[in-house]
């Protein structure tokens, strides 16, 4: 079964990673206890099956995305496109409607376990071509699982992602 994913346009292929132009996209967030937990699994699969606001049940979308941009870490689903224009509110107070713009992305692609330890050599892959490329990173990084969790460690899509900002030839740096 193929799940609806944010839409990009590959920019550029390293020999590491790849720069993506995503469009923009919507997610339902709530925050997470860690990186490795599944503690708000459960919240948001009840808002795609229709306990939000409006009743309105969803289809499963790809990634679930932890964000580590805030002081509190966030599990998050993707709104599927059909429900862009009228995105459906939660019920719980835990979760907020989180809306990404336009941007550019680093990609670093990888199977397995997501680990700190792995986490941060992928990291530091990511930093290292930014600076090589003399591209700006723009926030913390984000883990993206297009798995789920019972799946077998080798047969996992995961991916770390950096927001990027890009410099124009005329120097001026601009984020879309």
């Amino acid at each position: 079964m193929a799940y609806e994913s944010p839409s990009y346009t590959m920019v550029r292929k390293f020999s590491d990673s790849e720069l993506r132009f995503y469009d923009a996209f919507s997610t339902v967030a709530v925050k997470e206890n860690s990186l490795s937990g599944n503690s708000g699994f459960g919240y948001l699969f009840n808002y795609i099956s229709g306990g939000n606001q409006s009743k309105t049940k969803m289809n499963m979308t790809v990634p679930v995305i932890n964000d580590t941009d805030q002081e509190i870490p966030t599990m998050e689903f993707v709104i599927p496109k059909i429900h862009t224009n009228q995105v459906p509110q939660p019920q719980h107070h835990n979760m907020l409607i989180k809306n990404y713009p336009a941007q550019y992305v680093l990609v670093k692609t990888f199977s397995g376990l997501v680990s700190e330890t792995r986490m941060k050599a992928i990291e530091e892959v990511l930093m290292n071509r930014a600076a090589k490329e003399q591209i700006q990173i723009n926030g913390k990084v984000k883990i993206a699982r297009y798995n789920s969790p019972f799946s077998l460690p080798f047969l996992r899509h995961n991916e770390i992602w950096f927001t990027v900002l890009l410099s124009d030839n005329a120097g001026t740096t601009h984020k879309e």
